[in-house]
């Protein structure tokens, strides 16, 4: 199995462990995995976490979990999403909205393991509202003292919600989280959204694996997972604003990014600014920069575009927006570029599905499952900033394209895969042909 995450120390450890201050001990530490997921070595090259995964049915047989199989077999009927926490921005919180928006009216229930122990009660019910912005029937936040007592409690919760589905969507090490949805297997999901990292659960045989990027199923499909293929959802842009943002005299093109700080910062062969400079030197350009900023960032890009002599009110700061796609209407945007060094998969989706071409720039040094595919044909890589103006040429050009009939059936019909997954109903394989470097 190519893309491996070995870790033989605890992998030993919590086989041989006999007391529950042992495991509490090795659960923590697995949770404190994550804080080496950068370096290097991890970053793009480990994926499946197979030693740590073979060991989960052992422990929750320590646990004395029993096994909660479901006669009636997996369906809508009575959805539970099982997390380890969420935040009010990210595409993992959108993908977990997205389905529950799709299981309307039933919805679905939410357990939150919160084994960081980072989230509180209160923080849900301030609104005024015991719902969050996820939309969920009814939401139950483990809350025990310590890790054991939260596997033993989520298990319980389930056990009496008797869940006819569950979207295991934990993060990369919450051993708590898999191990208390190991009796459930049969009705389990597991939703690989940690797609260049690490992650509890993918090599387990769950009622089904389901991948929301095209790197990572193409990496599982050929680790032989037989895993599914759903993608994602984009929101509808919804009407566009009577006044859209005006273009100043002499404006020749508009081209918009997306995504955290984190998305930006570091560098591969070349840097964030570097990109941004190569856009901005295009006569009568701008780059609206959708998401928020912070200190460093706006300093580099400072530093950047005053040394190119380029006036810093061409790169314009639109911050946080809940809708990109709106957002790409509202400026009139020609061309969406991709965030770098980490491209964002979610955006980049939103982007093509609203008719915006995007420019994803590859650094070709960086391992395969951080390099961005997709199977729509609506974005065009580049491997450095000098090869910007030709592709924003030949992305304008594709936008064109994309207005053809033929196109927008394509787009339909795999814009279709997010609503088949979420319904339960079977996907179209992905092409047998396509395969990582």
């Amino acid at each position: 199995m190519r893309f491996p995450y070995e870790q033989p120390r605890l992998e030993r450890e919590l086989a041989e462990a006999r007391t529950i201050e042992a495991l509490e001990a090795l659960f923590f530490q697995v949770g404190q995995l994550p804080e080496q997921f950068r370096t290097p070595a991890i970053y793009g090259r480990g994926l499946f976490a197979k030693g740590l995964d073979d060991l989960v049915p052992r422990l929750a047989g320590r646990l004395r979990l029993a096994d909660q199989p479901n006669p009636r077999g997996k369906s809508n009927d009575n959805v539970c999403v099982l997390a380890t926490q969420f935040y009010k921005t990210g595409g993992h919180t959108r993908v977990v909205a997205d389905i529950i928006e799709r299981l309307q009216p039933q919805g679905a229930a939410i357990v939150v393991t919160d084994t960081y122990r980072e989230q509180r009660v209160a923080q849900f019910f301030l609104e005024g509202s015991h719902r969050t912005v996820l939309n969920e029937r009814a939401l139950v936040l483990c809350t025990a003292g310590t890790l054991m007592e939260r596997v033993l409690e989520a298990y319980m919760v389930l056990a009496a919600m008797r869940p006819s589905r569950i979207i295991l969507a934990t993060h990369p090490m919450d051993l708590v989280g898999v191990v208390a949805a190991w009796p459930f297997r049969d009705v389990v999901e597991f939703l690989h959204h940690a797609d260049h990292f690490p992650g509890l659960g993918a090599t387990l045989p769950f009622s089904a694996h389901v991948d929301l990027t095209y790197t990572c199923h193409l990496a599982c499909r050929e680790a032989g997972l037989d895993p599914l293929y759903a993608g994602m959802a984009a929101p509808e842009p919804g009407p566009v604003e009577a006044s859209p943002i005006p273009r100043p005299p002499g404006s020749r093109l508009r081209v918009a990014t997306c995504g955290a700080p984190h998305k930006y910062r570091g560098q591969g062969r070349h840097r964030w600014a570097d990109y941004a400079v190569a856009v901005l030197r295009q006569p009568g350009s701008e780059l609206i920069h959708v998401g928020p900023t912070d200190d460093a960032l706006i300093q580099e890009l400072t530093e950047a575009l005053t040394a190119a002599g380029i006036p810093l009110d061409r790169y314009i700061l639109a911050n946080y927006q809940p809708n990109l796609p709106a957002e790409l209407a509202k400026y009139g945007v020609d061309v969406y570029l991709s965030s770098y060094p980490e491209t964002g998969g979610k955006a980049n989706l939103e982007a093509m599905m609203a008719g915006v071409p995007a420019i994803v720039p590859i650094d070709p040094t960086l391992p395969p499952l951080i390099q961005y595919r997709s199977p729509l044909p609506r974005w065009l890589p580049v491997g450095s900033p000098d090869e910007l103006p030709a592709a924003i040429e030949r992305a304008r050009a594709l936008k064109a394209a994309m207005a053809e009939p033929e196109e927008a059936q394509a787009l339909a019909r795999e814009a279709g895969r997010f609503d088949d997954y979420a319904a339960l109903r079977p996907l179209q394989p992905t092409p047998a042909g396509d395969a990582l470097r």
